[in-house]
């Protein structure tokens, strides 16, 4: 019970860090990009990008982390090769987990980098209007409609997650939270994208759709929810394009 409680005050210590340092908005901000190399606006986007993963991913990481003790403990002594679950190969699973998303956003800053150079400064000031957003919830709601959305979802729920790809020792622990990542980003990233692009990480637009992402991680009717809420996005924002 000890191991337990403390992973899961952790994750949650570090996710209330995060949204006290985004509400307070302390700290350097995301800024649209200027240069793929610009190295200092690389760092602040990186910085501002985990800080906003950890506030978002990290509430809905906690009953992960609870089932894998669970799973790990009943699980075969083949599959608990290396011993059983323990609180450093949770963090080394959630560490991986961050290195992910990390590398995610250091791809996504420079792609979104390269864009900007091939078109007008205006771009960045497009993307904010109304219009702007309006698209980029269309584009949300595509995402959420598709069949990669579903299926991430559905394999990055922690307990089928868990009964089919857990490992023991600390190579599994790495392996684990490399393979949740992957499902967890396909999962979410045109949601961090939009709110990274359009919203600028505002405090409002971050807690809605950290509340989405919460109710399709935990809600027993997970493969309607995407649906439902691409519906909603789809709606909102072909209002915003009408009323542009």
């Amino acid at each position: 019970m000890i191991p337990k409680a403390v992973v899961g005050t952790s994750i949650l210590a570090l996710a209330l860090i995060s949204w006290t340092l985004i509400v307070l908005n302390v700290g350097p901000m995301m800024g649209m990009p200027s240069l793929p190399l610009d190295l200092g606006m690389l760092a602040v986007f990186v910085l501002t990008w985990t800080i906003g993963m950890v506030a978002m991913m990290f509430p809905t990481a906690v009953p992960m982390l609870l089932m894998f003790f669970h799973v790990g403990k009943i699980a075969s002594k083949e599959v608990r090769e290396g011993g059983g679950p323990s609180p450093i190969k949770a963090f080394l699973f959630v560490g991986t987990y961050i290195g992910f998303w990390i590398a995610t956003g250091v791809a996504f800053y420079l792609g979104l980098a390269l864009v900007f150079s091939m078109f007008s400064s205006d771009a960045g000031l497009f993307i904010g209007s109304t219009l702007g957003i309006g698209i980029g919830l269309i584009l949300v709601a595509a995402y959420q409609l598709s069949p990669i959305k579903g299926e991430c979802l559905s394999r990055c729920h922690p307990s089928s997650f868990l009964f089919k790809y857990y490992e023991g020792g600390l190579p599994g622990s790495v392996r684990m939270g490399a393979s949740y990542a992957k499902y967890c980003i396909g999962c979410c990233w045109v949601m961090m994208a939009f709110l990274m692009v359009s919203a600028s990480m505002g405090v409002a637009w971050m807690a809605g759709f950290a509340g989405i992402i919460f109710v399709e991680r935990t809600f027993p009717i997970r493969e309607w929810m995407p649906k439902l809420f691409g519906l909603g996005f789809l709606v909102a924002g072909a209002a915003l394009v009408i009323a542009r």
